[in-house]
This record gives structure tokens, sequence and C-alpha cells, in this order.
């Protein structure tokens, strides 16, 4: 195996991080470049396709037919924090009815899945579905004639919270580091990640701004990053990395060339599998 089988873009609807609470993020530029456009400008085969601030809406068949070239398309369960408010509160159905057409989806993820400490105490759950929806969730994907993993997406407050009962659900648990300052922490922080959720598959986010920061990723915490990501893949302590994203992939950060010159200086290395 390679290691470029296991990258992946986060892929969103073009222009969706700058349309954000009017650019909240600081972005610079113009993004052009789709989910498709975004990986193969970026040297990467597999995609994350995550509904933000409710769009695409369902059917999905026209953005799948975007992407004929990704090898395997993970779909969101559910998107961003500001989806699916007002639709169904996932879209599970929509994800089996497409995975049984288009047989390159090989799961569903969950993005933004735990509330704040506030927004918990109203709901009576840190999670956006209940545990029990989870587990309806997780059975349809693994019991599809097809058998699919769920996804879910934390960050590094999220390690503070009592979510054992959700990630114990997941087959893969996506890690990302918010702001980039806790990067300093990511070794030790992937390991409290095993630590609450042992046996389970695991990604690493990897992000070409500092959105938690609203500013310019800094060039030495992403060199930081992509070389430790490197070593994680090739020694399979890491199951993929997760590059996010399309959305920015084409308006000049250096953190993004940086991203796309690591790819492909490191794509065809292999990858040894754990016994």
């Amino acid at each position: 195996m390679k290691l470029r089988d296991r990258l992946w873009i986060w892929g969103q609807d073009v222009m969706s991080h700058h349309r954000t609470l009017n650019n909240c993020w600081n972005l610079p530029g113009e993004n052009k470049m789709d989910s498709a456009a975004g990986a193969k400008h970026l040297g990467i085969d597999n995609i994350f396709r995550v509904v933000m601030q409710g769009k695409p809406l369902p059917p999905f068949d026209p953005e799948m037919d975007k992407m004929p070239d990704a090898k395997q398309v993970v779909w969101s369960i559910l998107g961003d924090m500001g989806s699916q408010g007002l639709q169904a509160p996932d879209d599970l159905d929509e994800v089996l009815r497409m995975a049984a057409k288009y047989p390159r989806i090989t799961g569903g993820i969950f993005d933004d899945f735990f509330y704040s400490d506030e927004k918990a105490a109203q709901i009576g759950h840190i999670g956006r579905l209940s545990v029990e929806r989870v587990a309806e969730i997780r059975d349809a994907l693994h019991n599809f004639p097809r058998p699919m993993e769920l996804y879910i997406v934390i960050y590094e407050m999220i390690l503070q919270k009592d979510c054992k009962a959700y990630l114990d659900l997941c087959d893969c648990i996506t890690y990302w580091t918010w702001k980039s300052e806790y990067l300093a922490d990511l070794p030790a922080n992937l390991d409290k990640v095993r630590e609450l959720a042992p046996g389970k598959k695991y990604f690493g986010g990897l992000y070409g701004h500092d959105y938690g920061n609203q500013s310019l990723m800094p060039l030495d915490r992403v060199r930081k990053q992509c070389e430790f990501y490197t070593d994680a893949l090739k020694k399979d302590e890491l199951q993929g990395v997760i590059v996010c994203s399309n959305c920015i992939a084409d308006i000049g950060l250096p953190a993004m060339d940086y991203i796309r010159d690591w790819i492909r200086e490191v794509s065809n290395e292999e990858v040894t599998l754990a016994m």
C-alpha cells in the first residue's frame, strides 16, 4: 500500500468557508475549486464530501457525479453545525440510497458532532444525536449489503468531555487540532484519543489555515505536522490523513502550497501495515 492511498480531502461547496459568518476566518482570495478539482490539484484520490450550511441538499447525486475519479467517497450523515437543523435529523437514508447506486461510497461521517457545555445542558446530551440514534446509524452502515464504516470528527477540546459512549460506536476517529498552538500536543493528544476509544481506526486532520485563530497557518507548524503524519502513516499508527480543504486549495495560502508539495514528495512511499 502506498501512502497516497491513505490521503483524503475534506470536500465542501465552493466558497462555503468564505461565506461563513461574513468570512469570519479571514480567508483571502476567491475559491473556485470544487471537491474533485481540489483533490486533483493536491494529488489526492479519496474524498470526504461534507454538507456545510445546509448545502448541498439531498439528493446528492449531482454532487457525486462531479467526483468520477475519486476512489473512495465518505458522505456526511451530519454536516457542519449549521446543517440539518431544519431538515431531517440526519442524512442516513440519503447516504444509504446513494451507496446502493455508487459502490465507491464506503462510509458516513459526523461533522461538528459535540455541543458546547451550555447547549448540551439544554439538550440533555453532548452530541447532536442521542447515543441510541448513533447506534442505529452504526448498525445500518454495518448491515448494508456492502458493510460501511462510521467516522466522527473530534477536536482537542472534546478530549475533556465525557464522549466515550459515542466514540465506542464509531469505527474511525478523525482528530483535528482547531488552534495551531496546540499542534505541539498532537502526539500526546492522539494517544489520549486511543485511550478514549481503543481499537479504532484513527485519522489525522490537516489544516491549511489556522481557523481557530482566524489567521494564516504558521509554516513551521504545518511542516512539523506533515513530518509527524508521514511517520505515523508509514508505521500504520494512523490509517489516514484528511486535508482541509478544496475551499482553500486555490486561494494562495502558503501552507496549502506546502501541503501540496509534501503530498508530491511522500505519496509513493510504502505503508508498513501493522500485524
